[in-house]
């Protein structure tokens, strides 16, 4: 494009009278024009209704520096585009024209007709003489209108905002093709219609501005509102007379009397406005207090609730003060944690005293406990030894005797083993060396593993308790069960050899007897019926100390089975209200020889044990079969009873047969089983018991039979 100089336009002389009627024609069209948009649109078709062949208005972008087409009258797009520039591009006159904001004359391109066309280009920014609204109330001289209307400023794109009222300025060239032989007045005219629009668009923009910041304004006061009325806590505006100039629903319960309330409600609602406003008074006064308690009733509920007002300033942007907002959190709630809070902090304090006497009380315990205690954490490393456990592995010295460094070796190596095992508890043996007797002793270390909330160990507790000990104890108890043995057996011969001596005397007595009526006198008669009776008292007694050394029952074939049904029918009743269901497996018997009534003794025993084996309910079971032998002469009925009642302990099983031994502890005797087994040995049989504790016990007997 050519460059050519700006040149001066000269007045031309006219008619005086239809100028003024063109431009208060034009004036009135552009004073239609309702938003800054339609000004351009009227300017071009007022300045081509003037003569000019075509005209359009370059316009300024100042986020990117752009200077782009807008709107154009008889312009093509191509013809529209070599006008396409920047701010930047100081050498086109058009961008000169808009740095000086004066217009010019160019000398532009081929019309493409042979002639060079010429371009008015007029430079329309926003500009005025007056200041703006905020200027004039700060009393500030730097309105962007009032400089850009003097040209105190060169047009920059950082400073084409107002600093008074924030807005952010326009700039615009108008381009008009001149005719050839335009004359100065027509161009003249031009330019004051021009500068006409211009000041018409300044007024728009600026009322559009204000209208835009207007709405802006609305917009934020209804999201505020929205904000407020969405806000569970209540919040109040008041001005600086204290008095309610807004309030959210929130507020409204407390603060305004709400339709059909009774009297009281409305005193009450007055007396929490003057709670509130005596609030904010003293903390205006106050001066640094900025939030404060505050009780108010609650109209509809009929309650109290406590409040923490919380208040700040509302202010200008120059500092004055127009308000107070208050936001009052309801804290009757957080008042009550607080007070449950301290309760409780009091009851922790007291379960803490509690567990530190419970800590000692257990510290004294363990260091009277007669057996070495060994606490070690997750890792294996000991964190409390008593003080027999110090005797055995010592204290931590630098020098330690070889035999407790041995003993802290094992001990490590047992607590690493089982800290990292799988086991919840352990007991195993473990020979250690006890400086007291010098020499080796045999524990049983019983170890057990303590959890945290996760399911980690967190410690582990391990108990030596001396071996050599229990044993001289067990010792001790095994000799003095066989010294009451040996007692019983000596009363039972003592018993047997005391009625074998009185039987003989006995006997004479009791035929002396016999032989005493018919020779009594009638008054004599009830004496010898007492002294008959009492006599056979004596024998039967007498017998029945025979009967602890001796057997004295009558010997003969019986039915094992029908015994069996005897006895289940003498304690049906018993099994059926301990819940305890009976399975008969009875199968075809020969008949054996021996006393029935001493069978029926051995049944009753073990089915009463059954029974008292099994409290929560259960299952027995008897089972008989004959099992011949390869002779086909001789054989064996075999009798099993078995239940699923609480089974007898591992360390029972072997005495379980002896006598004054009961897995019933007080509530037994220990001579059922001890009898059981000596009728069946007198019958030349044998029995057997195995138990499993928690499931159950099973008793097997068999006896010789010969056909």
């Amino acid at each position: 494009m050519a460059t050519p100089l700006l040149r001066k336009v000269l007045d031309p002389a006219g008619s005086l009278e239809r100028r003024r009627s063109a431009r208060d024609s034009t004036a009135l069209r552009l004073l239609s024009a309702e938003r800054s948009e339609e000004i351009f649109p009227l300017l071009l078709e007022e300045i081509v209704a003037g003569g000019f062949p075509r005209a359009f208005v370059l316009q300024v972008d100042f986020e990117t520096g752009e200077i782009r087409p807008g709107a154009a009258l008889n312009c093509s797009p191509s013809y529209l585009q070599k006008f396409h520039t920047t701010l930047w591009a100081s050498e086109n006159p058009m961008v000169s024209a808009l740095h000086s904001l004066k217009p010019g004359i160019t000398g532009g391109g081929n019309n493409g007709h042979g002639e060079r066309e010429r371009l008015y280009c007029h430079p329309l920014v926003y500009r005025n003489r007056t200041l703006c609204w905020e200027a004039e109330r700060e009393r500030r001289h730097d309105c962007l209108a009032v400089q850009n209307y003097y040209g105190r400023r060169k047009l920059q794109l950082q400073d084409q905002v107002c600093t008074a009222c924030n807005m952010r300025a326009y700039a615009n060239v108008v381009v008009v093709q001149l005719r050839r032989g335009s004359s100065t007045a027509k161009v003249r005219e031009l330019g004051s219609v021009i500068e006409l629009a211009s000041r018409y668009l300044a007024r728009l923009f600026k009322v559009e501005h204000y209208y835009n910041r207007m709405r802006d304004m609305e917009v934020t006061i209804s999201q505020m509102h929205t904000m407020m009325e969405s806000m569970a806590d209540p919040v109040i505006l008041t001005d600086t007379h204290h008095r309610v100039a807004m309030l959210n629903k929130a507020a409204e319960r407390f603060l305004k009397v709400p339709e059909s309330v009774s009297e009281g409600g409305a005193h009450a609602v007055e007396f929490n406005n003057l709670l509130f406003s005596a609030a904010l008074s003293s903390m205006s006064v106050s001066g640094t207090e900025n939030h404060r308690d505050l009780t108010l009733v609650d109209v509809s509920e009929g309650e109290e609730v406590l409040f923490e007002a919380v208040s700040a300033p509302t202010c200008t942007a120059d500092g004055t003060r127009t308000g107070i907002v208050t936001v009052m959190r309801d804290v009757t709630d957080l008042r009550r944690a607080d007070q449950e809070v301290r309760a409780n902090l009091g009851k922790l304090r007291d379960t803490e005293e509690i567990v530190r006497q419970e800590r000692d009380r257990l510290n004294l315990v363990i260091e009277n406990v007669g057996d070495p205690i060994v606490v070690a954490d997750s890792a294996a490393q000991v964190v409390l030894f008593d003080p027999l456990a110090k005797e055995l592995f010592g204290m931590a010295a630098a020098t330690k005797h070889p035999a407790l460094v041995r003993n802290q070796a094992k001990l490590d190596a047992y607590l690493t083993a089982f800290t990292f095992s799988f086991a919840d508890k352990q007991n195993k043996p473990l020979r250690l060396y006890h400086p007291g007797s010098n020499s080796e002793v045999e524990y049983a270390a019983r170890s057990g593993k303590i959890y945290d909330a996760r399911g980690q160990v967190s410690f582990t507790v391990t108990v030596l308790r001396d071996l050599s000990a229990w044993k001289k104890l067990e010792q001790l108890q095994l000799e003095r069960r066989m010294l009451e043995m040996e007692k019983f057996a000596a009363t039972g011969r003592l018993a047997g050899t005391i009625a074998h001596e009185i039987n003989n005397p006995l006997e004479a007595i009791k035929n002396a007897i016999y032989l005493l009526p018919g020779k009594l006198k009638p008054k004599g008669e009830p004496v010898y019926e007492i002294l008959q009776s009492e006599m056979e008292r004596v024998t039967r007694i007498v017998r029945q100390m025979l009967g602890l050394y001796r057997n004295t029952e009558h010997v003969g074939p019986f039915d094992v089975n029908a015994v069996i049904e005897d006895t289940l029918t003498l304690f049906a009743r018993q099994l059926s209200n301990s819940n305890v269901k009976v399975e008969r497996q009875l199968g075809v018997l020969p008949q054996l020889v021996g006393s029935a009534d001493q069978f029926r003794q051995v049944f009753s025993n073990l089915v009463v044990n059954a029974r008292d084996s099994m409290t929560q309910g259960g299952r027995l079971v008897l089972r008989t079969r004959h099992v011949r032998a390869t002779d086909g002469v001789h054989g064996r009925i075999m009798v099993v009873i078995a239940d699923t009642g609480c089974g007898i302990a591992p360390e029972m099983t072997a005495t379980i047969f002896e006598p004054f031994v009961s897995s019933k502890g007080e509530k037994g005797t220990g001579l059922g089983l001890w009898i059981v087994r000596g009728i069946i040995e007198n019958h030349g049989g044998s029995i057997r018991m195995r138990s499993r504790l928690g499931h159950g016990t099973v008793f097997k007997m068999s006896f010789p039979v010969v056909r």
